[in-house]
């Protein structure tokens, strides 16, 4: 009788414990909470050809295996590393305290952008940058890890063209994300026709008008972003990116909010601020606090 009780016991608790899972869990090597996953790779096939990406992932203390957990996908600035975040602040003690799996991507000099083109003649990887993490990253953390699955507990956010990349691509899929921040980003190319690193992947502006007017224009796709909160914040005194990039998008935001309550934006300026990592260190605490505002927690 007993080892009958303490096998319905056992049963209960396995039941339980599935409960808390979603998706597949198909990563075979050891995922220990509270460290970082390092260089794991995302292999993908684009134009008949098999191509590999890097990524690194911390799971938080309080991880448990194939759960249905909140899931920030971070990304970093042009020409950085998938480490930068890790390296240049304590990210992970947010990432602890509020029980969030962070996913930072190797995009090396990506500005996320959703294709290539003709006059493209920088391209961060085989398949455009903003498609990568829409058609094979997030993909990947669902089969691999159980991740990401959960739209409610799933946001995006990034530094500098990270910022960019951010809120093109909750815009581009806002059905993937419930909220999504943007540090010192640049979001409106009409407003930077100059900008070589826009003119590397869209061509120049005088001869590609209508690609740069539609194709990845954040303020045009602004009005996707209905029901996904967004964080914006910028230095005062940044001269890398110009902080009216940050002022003008919150505005048509607040815009919309006043129209359609479903639409939600909150605006930080640091007037001191450069375009550095003691300014983004700064804003973190309040970026992480927005999160764990609007990802529904976990099981």
């Amino acid at each position: 009788m007993k080892k009958l009780c303490f096998t319905i016991v056992l049963l209960i608790l396995n039941f339980s414990g599935c409960t808390s899972t979603h998706g597949a869990y198909t990563f075979k090597g050891t995922v220990n909470p509270g460290t970082w996953l390092r260089n794991h790779s995302v292999s993908y096939t684009h134009e008949g050809k098999t191509h590999s990406e890097s990524i690194q992932i911390y799971f938080p203390k309080r991880y448990v295996k194939g759960a249905n957990m909140r899931t920030l996908v971070v990304l970093h600035g042009y020409d950085g590393t998938m480490r930068d975040w890790e390296i240049n602040s304590r990210i992970e003690d947010y990432a602890d305290e509020y029980s969030c799996v962070l996913v930072c991507p190797a995009m090396k000099k990506s500005i996320y952008e959703t294709a290539y083109y003709p006059e493209t003649g920088t391209k961060w990887s085989a398949m455009p940058g903003g498609r990568y993490v829409i058609e094979v990253l997030i993909p990947h953390l669902r089969t691999t890890f159980a991740l990401a699955h959960d739209r409610d507990r799933t946001g995006i956010m990034g530094l500098s063209t990270g910022g960019r990349g951010a809120l093109l691509l909750s815009a581009r899929q806002p059905s993937f994300f419930a909220a999504a921040a943007g540090l010192s980003g640049d979001y409106d190319p009409l407003s930077m026709t100059r900008d070589r690193l826009l003119s590397a992947v869209y061509g120049k502006y005088d001869q590609n008008r209508q690609r740069w007017e539609n194709d990845d224009n954040i303020m045009k796709l602004a009005v996707n972003l209905k029901g996904v909160p967004v964080f914006l914040t910028h230095g005062g005194k940044d001269f890398i990116v110009d902080p009216k990039q940050s002022e003008i998008l919150a505005i048509k935001l607040k815009s919309l909010e006043k129209e359609d309550s479903s639409y939600s934006v909150t605006y930080k300026s640091y007037s001191r601020s450069l375009h550095d990592w003691s300014y983004w260190r700064k804003a973190l605490p309040e970026v992480m606090a927005f999160f764990d505002a609007r990802l529904e927690k976990n099981n």
